[in-house]
């Protein structure tokens, strides 16, 4: 779940934020932008240099046998790991 700080009279107050869909549950074919992450920063990097990074265009094209999907990012597939997916927010384009 992703938190945030928010500032009211004075006092700190954690609030939660509402991250979207994590990938699991997003539609196949719906142009999607990615809005968070729960990965270790190693993984983070990685799908960085795939062009999966916060803020990115993507759609999801295909589901594999393990439960992962098929990514279009930028033009190149890219196959996401089910428990990875679940690590992944998005919200529709």
């Amino acid at each position: 779940m992703l938190t945030d700080w928010i500032f009211y009279k004075g006092k700190a107050i954690l609030t939660f934020v509402n991250p979207g869909i994590d990938l699991a549950s997003a539609p196949l074919g719906t142009p999607l932008t990615l809005l968070g992450t729960e990965v270790e920063s190693g993984a983070a990097q990685r799908l960085a240099s795939l062009g999966l990074r916060v803020g990115s265009s993507f759609a999801l094209i295909a589901k594999t046998a393990g439960g992962g999907r098929v990514a279009l990012v930028a033009g190149s597939r890219v196959a996401l790991g089910r428990s990875l997916l679940a690590q992944l927010w998005a919200e529709v384009a």
